[in-house]
């Protein structure tokens, strides 16, 4: 008799052991894909090019860039509004980013970039607002908007940087 209850005082310590390690790895899971915070955001490398003086006039007058660099600035300090609102706002801002980009800067390199970021924005709000998304994927996906919006600056920089220069060319004989 004494041997049953020692077995079931051991089993009873084991099961109890179990709990707490399940409850503990449970917690840590959570942890894993709770809300992002600002240190969590700032420890993302990636290269942030700011907009050119030559830029700055054309860039200013586009509202739609604006809005996306408002948002994209609102990202670096763990703020989703512009991502978590309804779609009254975001999505005609896309829209808008395509169809009023100014005339000076409408060429493929820059029309591409600006795929590129429409792509990643939407992925963004799609992982922002989905529940079961784990921080690691929003992490990455913050990057990548980051990343996106950075190229897109640099490539409307370097188009007036271009027009800047003024290069002689030799006569073709």
């Amino acid at each position: 008799m004494k041997h049953i209850f020692y077995f079931l005082l051991f089993f009873s310590f084991l099961t109890c052991n179990e709990k707490q390690q399940t409850t503990k790895v449970e917690s840590k899971l959570k942890t894993d894909t709770t809300v992002l915070t600002k240190i969590d955001i700032s420890k993302i490398n990636y290269i942030d090019y700011g907009v050119d003086t030559k830029a700055k006039n054309t860039l200013d007058a586009w509202q739609a860039y604006n809005t996306i660099a408002v948002a994209v600035n609102g990202l670096k300090s763990a703020n989703f509004d512009f991502f978590k609102e309804d779609n009254s706002v975001f999505i005609p801002t896309i829209k808008e980013l395509e169809t009023t980009i100014p005339d000076k800067i409408n060429i493929d390199p820059i029309q591409a970039r600006m795929l590129i970021l429409k792509t990643k924005l939407l992925k963004l709000e799609e992982v922002i607002n989905l529940k079961t998304t784990q921080k690691k994927e929003k992490l990455l996906v913050i990057k990548e908007v980051f990343e996106a919006f950075s190229n897109m600056t640099l490539q409307i920089n370097k188009k007036f940087e271009k027009e800047a220069q003024s290069i002689i060319k030799p006569d073709e004989l």
